[in-house]
């Protein structure tokens, strides 16, 4: 029998559930609240003082954002934005990833280091040069064209988050699968990729929740409503004559929502994929 493990005395056990008890109602009080705001008719959500479980239960804020706004384009757009940067990473990052885990070439250190240095360059930095370009080549208002810049963003992460997934992928599987006639790209598609599930899974759920919340380059690249994404609906409830607190609240529950879903069911991927690259091998 090995040793036993000692025993946690119940104070400390008791300190550990009372902070992680009160560092969640903090984390997740925000979203209570506004749950609960958009469930709330305008006369109560300025009530004074405030109820923390509405009087009355309405769900006039959601209709009202569904046929009187424009947020299911708005989704549907999200979805695609989200979904075609996702198609052009996961391709741009495995194969990128793969060739510099299982080749040697001249500048892969430095190549490393410079898409290591672009994720510290500010977001903000980009917009004007982006602005100029989108404006000489005709590409203002361009799904496509918005999508080619979340993929050029995203990229370099998702590079170093798949590099590290295909380090601990042992290099023997390659050349068993290269015996069997499997050029580089095979092995990659039939071998590597099937193995490295836990890290795609982590790169998309990144790569998905990183463009889902993106406003500012939409907002900066897209003048018409067709095009917009769902967290420009948000944005839309600031009005001149004020802000519509209901339907603000209804819009940010109805964008975060799939992200939520996805998330609780997917989040035990997530984790796998993000540490398989250090404790495999």
């Amino acid at each position: 029998m090995g040793i036993a493990e000692k025993k946690r005395p119940p104070l400390f056990i008791a300190a550990t559930i009372i902070i992680t008890s009160v560092s969640a109602i903090i984390i997740l009080f925000p979203l209570y609240w506004v749950l609960i705001t958009s469930l709330k008719g305008e006369s109560e959500i300025f009530a004074l003082p405030p109820s923390f479980i509405p009087n009355v239960v309405t769900n006039i804020n959601y209709i009202f954002a569904f046929t009187e706004t424009k947020i299911p384009i708005y989704f549907l757009n999200s979805v695609s934005y989200a979904l075609g940067t996702l198609v052009v990473v996961l391709f741009c990052a495995s194969t990128s990833a793969y060739s510099m885990s299982r080749f040697k070439f001249k500048g892969k250190a430095a190549y490393l280091l410079t898409i290591l240095l672009t994720q510290l360059m500010p977001m903000t930095t980009l917009i004007v040069p982006l602005y100029v370009s989108f404006g000489t080549l005709g590409l203002m208002n361009n799904r496509f064209a918005l999508i080619a810049v979340y993929a050029a963003i995203q990229t370099p992460i998702a590079t170093w988050l798949l590099l590290g997934y295909f380090n601990s992928i042992p290099a023997e599987i390659d050349e068993a699968a290269r015996i069997d006639g499997c050029t580089n790209l095979g092995i990659l598609w039939r071998v590597v990729l099937p193995l490295s599930k836990p890290g795609l899974m982590a790169v998309s759920l990144s790569v998905i929740i990183s463009v889902w919340q993106e406003l500012m380059l939409a907002m900066t690249f897209t003048s018409i409503d067709e095009l917009r994404p769902l967290m420009a609906g948000v944005s839309a409830a600031i009005t001149r004559a004020g802000i519509k607190w209901g339907q603000m609240n209804a819009t940010a529950i109805i964008a975060c929502a799939p992200i939520i879903v996805i998330y609780i069911f997917l989040q035990r991927n997530l984790v796998e994929g993000l540490t398989g690259g250090a404790v495999k091998g």
